[in-house]
């Protein structure tokens, strides 16, 4: 008996140690992924302390822990209707700092068009057409001028009056393919004006560009400048199909040459 009496001994000294080696396990997991919970709620909540303090809105911290802990536990001291209204409120004033602040942003940027716009007209080789498109020749084709139900095919590099390049097709070796009543106002306007085989340079200004709302890293308010290489140009329905719908903006986020509606 003494022979049989070790062995399971052993094994059942083996199978509690295993079972408290499991819990232990469990409950290091457990631990682990409540405290990723509260982590992870506590970033988002700092990410928007930290944006709300830089429009202006303070807090204070340890109301919004006791908040936390009240809601937590079911023991709120105020009720839903309550919360939303402060909410409301809060939101509100935030939304109108933001505002502000974005006016005062596109003042300045339209500020600075404008006066780049009035530099830039006084150069030699620079024409203004009537909307106040300011266009540059600096190849002249011979082939046809596109009408503006066409699609065209093009090589282009987009930049905001500082220099800051924002797209150039050029770096992926592809020109794109642009139905013009897909186009912002300036090339609708701009593309009509040269003969395949050109490359003129465009400074648009923003209200035939993006407008006050902007795109991507164009501002709003902004002018802008595109060099355009127009490489070739197709009545509606001759291998085109699709132009216009795909034109994107690189690191921009923007979805295309489009209409600002």
């Amino acid at each position: 008996m003494k022979m049989i009496a070790k062995p399971m001994m052993i094994s059942l000294a083996v199978a509690v140690c295993f079972s408290t080696s499991v819990v232990a396990k469990q409950e290091q997991t457990l631990s682990q992924e409540s405290y990723a919970i509260g982590a992870s709620l506590g970033k988002y909540l700092n990410g928007q302390i930290v944006t709300q303090k830089e429009f202006g809105l303070d807090v204070e911290l340890e109301q919004i822990v006791q908040g936390f802990t009240d809601a937590v536990n079911g023991d709120l001291k105020l009720d839903n209707d309550a919360l939303v209204d402060v909410l409301n409120a809060r939101a509100k004033v935030l939304n109108e700092v933001k505002k502000q602040r974005r006016d005062a942003l596109v003042a300045e940027v339209a500020q600075a068009s404008v006066d780049y716009l009035d530099e830039n007209r006084a150069k030699e080789g620079v024409s203004v057409t009537e909307s106040g498109l300011q266009y540059e020749v600096l190849v002249q084709g011979q082939g046809d001028k596109p009408a503006r139900e066409d699609a065209v095919t093009v090589h282009y590099k987009g930049q905001l009056i500082d220099g800051t390049v924002f797209q150039d097709t050029h770096e992926a070796g592809e020109p794109k393919q642009v139905a013009l009543i897909n186009s912002i106002a300036g090339w609708e306007e701009g593309l009509q004006l040269m003969p395949v085989g050109s490359t003129y340079r465009f400074t648009i200004p923003a209200e035939l560009a993006y407008g006050t709302e902007g795109m991507g890293v164009i501002p709003g308010g902004a002018a802008v400048v595109f060099e355009i290489e127009l490489i070739d140009s197709n009545k509606p329905g001759q291998s085109h199909q699709g132009m216009g719908m795909s034109m994107g903006m690189g690191n921009a986020g923007m979805s295309g040459m489009f209409h600002q509606k």
